[in-house]
């Protein structure tokens, strides 16, 4: 089920078991609305223009999670902020708490300015439904929820907090405080099925001394590496079928800041029925696998997952590029590294890909995504890659932001949320 708002949002709303799901993607209007005192506390008109554009589309997302009723609005588990300016960061937190005084779920505020040139891209997914049990943590960072017999932990906003300098040391900094939030909220780290790493100037050397002559993104696979440590990922969900290394979906994705900030979801479930399995493209050689000649320390990650209870799956799409067998393709041709992008997904999430997997039964494509998001890294492409995308992505809700690619010649990535049924 897919719908369309008016302003500047666009969301869908699909099952998965007893629960509904809302994915919504929302960008500033250009033409703001009057809004009213109390959303303002008194500024009215003599809010400054960016101010005004946050507090809009805050308004509009409000209005929208309301009109929908079943709970969404105070039943939000993940919300992302992508910000032209991270120095917004802290009166964003504000207007949130104002505009929303039960929150949005666990927070990630990202350094990537969206690419229509507001000054805020704005991602939110929620889960309602009678069986759903929402429990916020003391932190605006961490959610947990409960529906299906199934514990969700939602977790954003990740950072080192201490003052380690280079991309290894501040990214096992922010690993580490992300693996002791998953213990005092009762999950394990071998529960993971999907991260989120935005990491600051992702293809520039790292000037740490310890880092040699290694890119900041080989660095923050060092540190997943080790954090990761001998970890048998998701053991107890695993089909008989799967026979392959285990690691999390994930996207490790350049930001504008200098920092590194992480976000993540694990479950926990004593379901029999509950599977979990991670997916192997292919058309790709496992990110895992990868030689010496990209990383010192491979990527460890899956290039998706996914997730069945009863006849639904739902289908955790990593961050994808215009890679077959370990290779770039398409040098320079954004139009053309596009196409390959959404053919490896469409690859990754195919029926018999799946059935290969031991998730069998499901009808899947391109068609089931229900939010996409799309990183590009010069925004003179977006025109090119925008018409592709609709063309093959039909009327998704997706979210554009400027960001750089893991190797320097990439010049876009795309992943997405896919939900699918027998």
């Amino acid at each position: 089920m897919r719908k369309t708002y008016t302003k500047n949002i666009t969301y869908s709303v699909v099952p998965f078991g007893t629960a509904e799901q809302m994915f919504l993607i929302a960008e500033p209007a250009q033409n703001f609305v009057t809004l009213p005192d109390d959303d303002t506390q008194g500024h009215g008109k003599s809010v400054p223009d960016w101010q005004r554009q946050i507090y809009t589309v805050f308004h509009d997302i409000r209005e929208l999670l309301h009109s929908e009723g079943q709970g969404f609005l105070s039943n939000v588990v993940m919300s992302n902020f992508y910000l032209a300016d991270i120095g917004m960061k802290e009166l964003l937190r504000q207007i949130v708490t104002e505009v929303f005084p039960n929150g949005l779920g666990a927070m990630t505020i990202i350094p990537q300015a969206p690419i229509g040139g507001g000054v805020c891209g704005v991602e939110i997914w929620a889960i309602a439904g009678k069986n759903v049990k929402r429990k916020k943590s003391d932190s605006d960072n961490i959610i947990v929820t409960e529906s299906d017999s199934i514990r969700w932990f939602f977790g954003g906003n990740f950072r080192s907090d201490n003052l380690p300098v280079g991309a290894y040391n501040r990214s096992l900094d922010a690993f580490k405080n992300f693996g002791d939030s998953l213990i005092q909220n009762k999950f394990q780290l071998d529960q993971v099925i999907r991260t989120w790493i935005y990491q600051g100037h992702l293809v520039l050397p790292d000037k740490a001394e310890s880092a040699g002559s290694l890119q900041r993104y080989q660095e923050l696979n060092r540190a997943r590496t080790d954090f990761f440590g001998t970890t048998k990922f998701l053991s107890q969900y695993l089909p008989p079928e799967c026979k392959s290394m285990v690691f999390p979906a994930s996207t490790g994705i350049g930001a504008d800041d200098i920092d590194v900030v992480i976000a993540a979801i694990a479950v926990d479930t004593k379901r029999k029925d509950f599977i979990a399995v991670p997916l192997e493209n292919p058309n790709q050689t496992s990110a895992f696998s990868y030689s010496e000649n990209y990383s010192p320390q491979s990527p460890k990650f899956a290039r998706g997952m996914a997730v069945t209870i009863d006849n639904w799956c739902q289908i955790f799409v990593s961050g994808t590029a215009s890679i077959t067998d370990s290779e770039s393709r398409f040098g320079g041709d954004p139009a053309s590294q596009t196409e390959q992008t959404l053919d490896n997904i469409a690859a990754l999430i195919d029926s018999d890909n799946l059935t290969q997997h031991g998730i069998k039964g499901f009808n899947s494509g391109l068609d089931k995504f229900e939010c996409v998001r799309v990183y590009i890294k010069n925004s003179n492409d977006f025109n090119v890659i925008d018409k592709i995308c609709k063309k093959r992505l039909t009327n998704t809700p997706t979210l554009y932001t400027i960001a750089d690619v893991c190797r320097p010649e990439l010049l876009v990535e795309i992943e997405g949320f896919a939900v699918t049924t027998k």
